[in-house]
């Protein structure tokens, strides 16, 4: 799929194997039928023609979240706000090795004859190699001037066309009312910005081929951010997001996060090395220990994962009836230091359930 962005030196780089294969076929998530599907790809029967819905990053710490999360306790702080994936990517300039949008295929595509509008974008793509395929066009917007902070590329709309060798094809993708507009949090709606945008069409959102720029009526709104204010935000540099201008994004203050002592419902059974129970700590180690054994072999376990990482409403939910929200939050008290009070709950939610179930079998 083409050379990829060398590494800092010192970073651990994710997929070091890349550089040691020649192509890559990327058949994820593909059901029963993929390997036959991904064979004949190989084989030069079918031509690829598949884009990447995510951007891949050279390193984890790449990633905008990175920073923050997980986040102190009982919080997870989202202070990338909307740069996520590209959005975040493209706008700080961070390189990736594969981008949003990417794909390669047995053929070329040419793209020409751009023309555009506030309701669509219309252009020609032709297949110039020798081989039939098809080839995903996507429209990208932007307005870098803007008094709203934003990506400096939002996908607004996408075409999927197939050519034979040879062929050309006018293509045109509408933008919908949802293309120029933003939720203004002072006005609470949606509003549009006014003024000079630039409409993209491109083979992904690295590789733009045409673009044009298209007037749009705004609605009038004022901006609801300040831009010494919210410097970061509009720089798309958020990797140190004061506590000062997250709270300022926020609009209230920043919640501390900091354990109260009681577990409730939506903490995870992970959590139980602060119970008051000592009974609820001791069956936290043995799951730490089991779940750290098992990723020191090389081989974690995902039953042991997935209890590890349950909040204690899963607990009901995932009983398959045997247990009701009522008996887990029987089960948490017990883990919050009641020892007598929570098992009363749990028993008389046992009782209170099978007389459920036998009244539901008797009615069937």
């Amino acid at each position: 799929m083409g050379k990829a962005p060398t590494a800092p030196t010192g970073c651990k780089r994710e997929r070091p194997w890349l550089s040691k294969v020649k192509a890559l076929v990327h058949g994820y998530l593909c059901g029963q039928a993929g390997a036959s599907s991904v064979l004949k790809v190989i084989m030069g029967q079918v031509n690829p023609s598949g884009k990447l819905a995510e951007s891949y990053p050279i390193k984890y710490e790449d990633v905008s979240s990175a920073p923050y999360f997980p986040a102190k306790e009982r919080t997870a702080e989202y202070r990338e706000s909307l740069y996520v994936g590209y959005r975040y990517f493209e706008t700080a300039k961070v390189p990736v090795l594969f981008p949003f949008g990417f794909g390669l295929s047995y053929t070329t595509f040419e793209y020409s004859d751009l023309t555009v509008s506030a309701k669509e974008a219309t252009f020609t793509l032709k297949n110039t190699g020798k081989m039939d395929g098809a080839e995903v066009a996507q429209l990208y917007v932007s307005k870098p001037d803007g008094d709203v902070f934003r990506p400096a590329k939002e996908l607004k709309g996408f075409a999927k066309v197939f050519l034979k060798a040879g062929e050309s094809k006018k293509v045109t993708i509408p933008l919908d009312d949802k293309a120029f507009r933003y939720f203004n949090v002072d006005t609470n709606r949606f509003e549009m910005e006014g003024g000079t945008w630039t409409v993209m069409i491109g083979a992904s959102v690295a590789d733009i081929k045409l673009s044009g720029t298209v007037e749009v009526q705004g609605t009038g709104a004022v901006s609801p951010y300040d831009k010494e204010k919210f410097a970061k935000y509009f720089s798309g540099d958020i990797r140190a997001v004061s506590d000062g201008e997250f709270e300022a994004l926020l609009g209230r203050p920043i919640p501390d996060g900091s354990w109260s002592g009681i577990l409730d419902m939506n903490d995870a059974i992970c959590q139980l090395y602060y119970a008051k129970s000592g009974l609820a700590r001791f069956v936290y180690k043995i799951l730490t220990n089991k779940l750290n054994k098992s990723i020191e072999k090389g081989e974690p376990d995902l039953n042991i994962t997935f209890i590890y990482n349950m909040p204690f409403r899963g607990i009901a939910k995932m009983a398959g009836g045997m247990c009701t929200m009522e008996m887990a939050e029987g089960i948490l008290t017990i883990c919050n230091g009641h020892f007598f009070k929570g098992l009363g709950a749990v028993v008389g939610g046992f009782f209170r359930s099978g007389k459920k179930r036998k009244a539901a079998a008797a009615i069937k």
